[in-house]
């Protein structure tokens, strides 16, 4: 359910006709919803993709290990090729959700961008996160002194979990490997 602070903010920005359109079936690409999808607040933008996202999506967030999957129409993927940073890159996050197809999937590179970024991506509209695996014991990560640590299964799923999803961790060994071509057995639901 959306606050009434939250729904009074999406009509101030002009962002209620955006999720009007989405909820009938149409992506609103004119001249008119792309003035205001890059004037709007960037919180009210992200709250406006993060209802997006979960009226078009479940709850489950896939971890692609060790690395996204191949892009496609429906399957967007931001990573290390992304320049931008910081609430740029969350604003553009915000921004494809509200443009690209019903139910298209937005895949943040942690690998590449950040694990907390990729948190915060969560709640502006990405669906699913990829990072590289070390071992069995976890996924390598760097800390702010630069000094290589361990962050394991449990704590990405936290992560997730924080962010109101369920982490279901997907193996992508093969690089042409997508969301609807893997195998259930390869998919790991992670029981906090």
């Amino acid at each position: 359910m959306t606050s009434k602070l939250v729904i009074r903010a999406l009509e101030q920005e002009g962002l209620s006709s955006i999720l009007e359109s989405r909820e009938r079936g149409q992506v609103a690409h004119d001249a008119e919803a792309l003035e205001i999808l890059g004037r709007a607040d960037v919180l009210v933008l992200g709250a406006a993709a993060d209802i997006a996202r979960r009226r078009e999506c479940s709850d489950e967030a896939q971890i692609y290990v060790p690395s996204p999957p191949s892009e496609t129409p429906s399957l967007l993927v931001i990573d290390a090729r992304e320049t931008l940073r910081g609430t740029a890159l969350l604003r553009k996050i915000a921004t494809l959700r509200l443009q690209a197809p019903l139910g298209a999937r937005i895949v943040v590179d942690w690998g590449a961008l950040g694990l907390e970024i990729g948190q915060i991506a969560l709640s502006f509209g990405a669906t699913d996160l990829a990072g590289p695996m070390a071992s069995r014991r976890g996924l390598p990560m760097l800390d702010a002194e630069d000094q290589k640590k361990l962050v394991k299964r449990r704590e990405i799923a936290a992560y997730v979990a924080r962010a109101g999803f369920h982490a279901v961790f997907v193996q992508t060994d093969d690089p042409e490997q997508s969301l609807f071509a893997e195998p259930l057995a390869s998919r790991a639901h992670v029981e906090s």
